[in-house]
């Protein structure tokens, strides 16, 4: 049996192999990190996304029953509104009004109270890292209310 070597160089050979073990479970370990660190910046902003959506509808639907007299400029203010409740999102905005027993809006025109509104909002958010979520996750918000 040969004794290992204890001098200053044998110390200085094996300092040198633990740096380059260091180095690549380093080089193993950080695309992992981030790949979640990215998974959750994108999961964050989808998740903004969709609040975003949901409170763009809701100040639509909001907007839509106080304009009970005027029905032909409750499009254009319903739209103002859900842009501007937006905030910079892309968002296109379909509204109707449902009368009172009704679960549609065809053939629906004037208002009296218990009638609906409803405003539906829709948006495609695009991923930052299409790999992880995919190119396009649609969304969309419907929200009713009831005309007092």
């Amino acid at each position: 049996m040969m004794p290992t070597p204890t001098g200053p160089t044998a110390r200085s050979r094996r300092r040198r192999r633990s740096r380059g073990q260091s180095l690549v479970e380093f080089a193993l370990v950080v695309p992992i990190l981030f790949l979640i660190l990215c998974g959750i910046l994108d999961f964050g902003f989808l998740l903004y996304s969709r609040m975003t959506v949901i409170n763009a509808a809701r100040e639509g639907a909001r907007v839509a029953t106080a304009m009970t007299e005027d029905a032909g400029a409750l499009p254009s203010a319903v739209s103002n509104q859900v842009s501007a409740a937006a905030g910079g999102l892309a968002v296109s905005t379909a509204t109707c009004r449902v009368p009172k027993g009704s679960t549609s809006c065809g053939g629906f025109s004037g208002t009296a109270a218990g009638d609906s509104v409803r405003v539906t909002v829709s948006y495609d958010h695009h991923a930052f890292f299409p790999l992880l979520f995919g190119a396009a996750i649609p969304m969309s918000s419907t929200v009713q209310m009831v005309l007092e």
